[in-house]
């Protein structure tokens, strides 16, 4: 099952990365109410992880009798291997050239981006290219993956449901006293530790999977009915915006320190994803056009290339461009965005099929 309505999501939710790291304080960004929205960034990664969870589920979770059939492993790892090494390798390698004997390159920083380690240890997770953590911590799913499908045979699905809505629970709740201890300090190692490890997200990805495994059962289909999807989709599109805009005042008014990017607005994101996926109205064929869908895909390579891409952009354009103006960062979205198309044509995707093919082909 391709839910091709969700696929330009990612896009947006890239795009918001994209307006956090270099467009914070160009227009729309710029206006006080549009900000926390357009540069939600670091709080899209969790958007990521439970739309990767979901999407993992309707990929491999079989429903009744087809549950018992053996999980292909061998396949499996070659397929996620297929799916993020090549492109995040690419811009990795970008960086490390670009940190030719500088800081930041240093042998221990190198092994653990390459080995997609960085983020379980405090002080490198955003060392060379800083949006590679989060796949490092997508690579930690990955290996969690086979043990969910193994769990869900050996357990009934209520019970790692309920598992899951613990651990949520556990992270939310850890996360806030960490964030509003006396020990933590901003870019320290506690911070570190609680925004980057992958342990610190896997409520996220968990809660994404059991959805989608509930889908695959047939249990939501409730929710498909077109009066209360299409109300109820903007209704969760609109309550998630507002969080983001009354986050910060809600901190000032109560001297607690909070933030969304662990999941703590992760439930209201996988109620929105299970929406739209069931959502056969409007909303849903004008995501499924091709060129939006295509954006979708190319967002992978959008995300992780936006930082050496950046790098080669700011080195190119002339000097008579404001590097802090509305039209430098607009050509850089549209030059990384057709950049992150002509990869997913032509570097992403023919290196996925070539790896999936020889693995197939193999005994």
């Amino acid at each position: 099952m391709r839910l091709e309505q969700l696929t330009f999501t990612r896009y947006i939710a890239a795009l918001t990365v994209v307006f956090f790291h270099y467009g914070a304080t160009v227009f729309p960004a710029n206006l006080p109410w549009l900000n926390p929205i357009m540069t939600a960034g670091p709080i899209a990664v969790s958007y990521f992880y439970v739309l990767s969870g979901f999407i993992m589920a309707i990929a491999y979770y079989r429903a009744g009798e087809q549950q018992q059939r053996p999980f292909d492993t061998r396949r499996y790892w070659w397929a996620r291997v297929a799916r993020i090494y090549p492109v995040y390798l690419l811009a990795l390698l970008l960086m490390i050239l670009a940190k030719y004997h500088s800081t930041g390159s240093e042998p221990l920083t190198v092994a653990l981006s390459l080995s997609m380690l960085q983020a379980w240890i405090p002080g490198y997770p955003l060392t060379l290219n800083a949006p590679g953590w989060s796949l490092s911590v997508e690579a930690f799913f990955y290996l969690c993956f086979p043990l969910l499908i193994l769990l869900v045979k050996r357990h009934h699905l209520t019970h790692l449901s309920i598992a899951a809505a613990g651990l949520w629970v556990v992270t939310q709740t850890g996360h806030t006293l960490l964030l509003n201890s006396e020990y933590y300090t901003s870019r320290g190692l506690l911070h570190d530790m609680i925004y980057y490890n992958p342990l610190m997200h896997l409520n996220t990805f968990l809660i994404g999977f059991i959805a989608g495994a509930w889908l695959q059962e047939g249990k939501l289909q409730r929710l498909a009915s077109p009066n209360l999807n299409t109300l109820a989709l903007l209704s969760v599109a609109l309550l998630a915006m507002a969080l983001l805009v009354v986050r910060q005042p809600l901190m000032t008014h109560s001297g607690i320190q909070f933030d969304y990017t662990n999941g703590l607005i992760a439930p209201l994101f996988l109620l929105f994803i299970v929406l739209l996926a069931l959502n056969t109205g409007k909303i849903s064929a004008l995501l499924q056009h091709p060129w939006l869908v295509l954006l979708g895909d190319a967002s992978f390579s959008l995300y992780i290339l936006q930082k050496p891409l950046h790098g080669i952009y700011e080195k190119l354009m002339p000097a008579s461009i404001d590097p802090a103006g509305m039209l430098h960062f607009y050509l850089f979205v549209i030059l990384l965005t057709l950049s992150a198309v002509f990869s997913y044509w032509f570097f992403e995707t023919p290196l996925r099929r070539f790896i999936n093919n020889f693995v197939n082909r193999a005994p």
